[in-house]
C-alpha cells in the first residue's frame, strides 16, 4: 500500500490535470473556430466528426463550416481550394484530435462546435 503521503500527492495531481482539461477545451474549441476564421470571416459554427480511422487513431475533422445563418461556407464532400483544405486538415490535427483525445469519447460521432 503506498504512504498516505503519495495518495494525497497523487489526488492532488489528477484535480490539477483535471482542472488544466477544463481549461483547455474551451481554448481548444475557440482556437480551432479562429483558425478557420482565417478562410472564412463570417464562421460561427463547425460541424465535427469524431472517429477512429483505419489506422486505430483517434481523428475529429471538420465536415463543414456555417455561418450565423446556417448557410455553409465550406462542405468536406465539395472541398475547396488546397490552401482552405489544407487549412482545414491542419485544424483538425492541432487543436480538434487533441479535444478528443482529452475528452475521451465526448467528440465521437457528429457534433457542433459554435463560437
Amino acid at each position: 500500500m503506498p504512504a498516505e503521503d503519495l495518495i494525497h500527492r497523487h489526488r492532488d495531481a489528477l484535480a490539477d490535470f483535471s482542472a488544466a482539461v477544463d481549461r483547455l477545451i474551451p481554448v481548444l474549441r475557440a482556437t480551432a473556430l479562429a483558425t478557420v476564421r482565417d478562410a472564412f470571416p463570417s464562421a460561427e459554427r463547425l460541424e465535427v466528426l469524431g472517429e477512429i480511422n483505419e489506422d486505430w487513431a483517434w481523428t475529429l475533422r471538420i465536415q463543414r463550416v456555417l455561418d450565423s445563418g446556417g448557410g455553409v461556407l465550406f462542405d468536406v464532400t465539395t472541398g475547396a481550394d488546397p490552401d482552405v483544405e489544407d487549412l482545414i486538415h491542419e485544424v483538425g490535427i492541432e487543436y480538434l484530435d487533441l479535444l478528443l483525445e482529452i475528452t475521451g469519447e465526448d467528440y465521437f460521432g457528429t457534433h457542433e462546435i459554435p463560437a
